[in-house]
């Protein structure tokens, strides 16, 4: 993942400037939803294409397309992720961009290309070499009309992710109060579902609340929880989207360390269908069991909510499975799947169900230590009311917390003495 070097201005600017060879543009910032930008207005002195499809929008700046989940605080380009803080969202039929992605994710994808200066306010484009030089004059604001019945936007002009940042432990790091840990650490939070796929619809659920809601709860009682013991922590999503399943677990990329993604169970209409109950923790390998690949094919049906390019990048997934399994963070995904399932089950009113293992579409990008938790069944009575509970949900998190922060102890220990991460 490419983190911002600023990820939050301290005091957002009234306006920022932009200055190209063609011109200087003045841009409006909106703090309707933290501090944004007008797409339509940035289109005209940077020369950007803008497609919107659903919840999603495409940005093309000079070849290169942004790919935004709208409501969720990234930017996918190609294989590569940029972290914004702030969400790009639709408003008034505009689309509005977070102002870090000018002045941060922008420069560092076209390194050398674009400056931000921060003091300024001014985001600089600097001339190719050889380039003929124009004259600089005023560039009027008014918005510049967009095509939005563009073809979709390839992604293979960006360069492959950066490789993974080596993971090493320095003896002398102070611990943590809290926890212990002496290092930093990354984790990428994944709320199932959103948007038009709401997931299971929640038999014992409170009216008008679905697995798309309860899993979104959970996923932000974790991300506070992780903080509070300094491990920085970020969503997937922060509210109420659809994001395609291939591209959450692309968001733990470079210092990422753990994608957790969190969903609630379900079973079919029949004799057991308010009968199971309790908690299971699965990570990537191929089902064992008619109930895992009864687990997968419940979550993986989500794709059917998604585009057709979407679904077409699932690829196969026996082939993935098979390279898996090959794969150094097979071992680390079970182990982290094990602790979390000891401290999940310990606060659970429901059974133990153990660590499970299927074929996940959205764990089969991670290239990192990845799980997913089954928190409970919506289908029963005692585990719909535990979910849907402020109670519950902030047991489950703190729980699912317990298992992340004995991992990274593990880890540290295990690197400590030169062991294998």
């Amino acid at each position: 993942m490419i983190a911002p070097l600023l990820l939050v201005l301290a005091t957002p600017p009234e306006t920022v400037r932009i200055a190209t060879p063609r011109g200087q543009t003045s841009i409006p910032v909106s703090r309707e939803r933290g501090a944004a930008i007008a797409a339509p207005i940035v289109a005209g002195p940077l020369e950007l294409a803008i497609v919107i499809e659903g919840a999603r929008a495409v940005v093309v700046l000079d070849g290169v397309g942004f790919v935004f989940a709208l409501g969720s605080p990234y930017a996918r380009i190609g294989t590569r992720m940029c972290q914004l803080v702030d969400e790009a969202y639709v408003a008034r039929d505009t689309l509005f961009l977070p102002l870090v992605w000018l002045t941060d994710c922008v420069p560092r994808i076209f390194a050398g290309r674009f400056h931000w200066d921060a003091a300024l306010s001014v985001l600089t484009e600097i001339p190719r070499p050889g380039a003929p030089a124009q004259v600089a004059a005023r560039v009027d604001s008014t918005p510049v009309p967009v095509d939005l019945r563009l073809p979709p936007v390839v992604d293979s002009t960006v360069a492959p992710a950066a490789p993974p940042v080596t993971r090493t432990v320095t003896r002398s790091a102070a611990p943590n109060p809290i926890t212990g840990l002496r290092q930093r650490h990354v984790v990428v939070v994944d709320p199932g579902h959103g948007g038009r796929d709401p997931g299971n619809p929640g038999r014992y659920f409170p009216r008008g609340v679905t697995e798309k809601d309860v899993n979104l709860g959970i996923g932000r009682l974790l991300r506070t929880e992780l903080a509070r013991r300094g491990i920085v922590t970020s969503l997937t999503r922060t509210s109420d989207t659809l994001i395609d399943l291939h591209d959450r677990a692309g968001y733990c990329r470079d210092d990422c360390e753990l994608f957790i993604s969190v969903h609630v169970n379900s079973m079919p209409s029949g004799r057991r269908t308010s009968v199971a109950d309790g908690v299971e923790t699965y990570f990537l390998s191929d089902a064992k069991t008619e109930d895992q690949r009864r687990v997968a094919r419940m979550e993986n049906d989500a794709i059917r909510f998604e585009s057709v390019d979407a679904q077409a990048v699932e690829g196969d997934l026996a082939t993935i499975v098979k390279d898996l399994q090959q794969n150094e963070y097979l071992r680390e995904s079970a182990r982290l799947a094990e602790l979390v399932q000891q401290r999940v089950a310990g606060v659970h009113p429901g059974t133990d169900r153990g660590v499970q293992q299927a074929g996940f579409y959205v764990l089969n990008s991670a290239r990192r230590p990845a799980i997913l938790v089954e928190t409970g069944f919506a289908t029963n009575k005692r585990d719909g009311a535990f979910l849907a509970s402020p109670a519950g949900q902030r047991k489950i998190a703190h729980a699912i917390a317990d298992g992340i922060v004995g991992y990274f102890l593990e880890l540290e220990h295990k690197l400590a003495l030169g062991g294998p991460p």
